[in-house]
């Protein structure tokens, strides 16, 4: 993976197990643990799933997944494509809120994976944020109390024994 973005499709139900092995080489690159790989792993399948669920082809539906690396972390655009490559267009307001409702309304393991999500109006794509910086100044945290409870022991450890001699 030379750059920070890249895109897979799924057509269909059936091929999400290569959208698995996406995750999996993204996370594999950027050393993401495995804690924060499954729910990497979990919302994006979930979102795809809502998707092709929505658009009532699951069979033969056409997911986009775009992944992208910035400052704010790991992003990845699920959209919902017809065969001509667009969707939305040919939907009437009332379809398109029928659509945006029932997603809002099965996503809620998705938003409490994720860190940013971003719903469209018209209901076709999602867009998953998660933060990888603070992971790394978490486990920071983890080490320096780590060091500082190892040191007090020996602080502890050698007083008694001053006191014993």
């Amino acid at each position: 993976m030379k750059n920070n973005s890249r895109e897979i499709q799924i057509l269909g139900i059936k091929q999400i197990g290569k959208l698995e092995r996406f995750i999996e080489e993204i996370c594999d690159y950027y050393n993401i643990n495995n804690e924060y790989f499954g729910n990497i792993l979990l919302a994006t399948t979930e979102a795809t799933n809502i998707l092709l669920t929505v658009s009532e082809k699951q069979e033969n539906g056409k997911v986009a997944i775009r992944f992208d690396r910035n400052s704010k972390g790991l992003t990845f655009k699920i959209k919902l494509e017809d065969e001509s490559g667009e969707k939305g267009d040919s939907d009437d307001l009332l379809e398109r809120e029928i659509r945006k409702h029932r997603l809002s309304k099965e996503i809620f393991i998705v938003k409490a994976l994720t860190d940013e999500i971003t719903i469209s109006l018209s209901g076709n794509s999602i867009i998953l944020t998660f933060y990888i910086s603070s992971m790394n100044y978490e486990k920071s945290l983890y080490r320096i109390n780590q060091l500082k409870e190892y040191w007090n022991k020996n602080i502890a450890v050698g007083q008694n024994q001053k006191k014993n001699e």
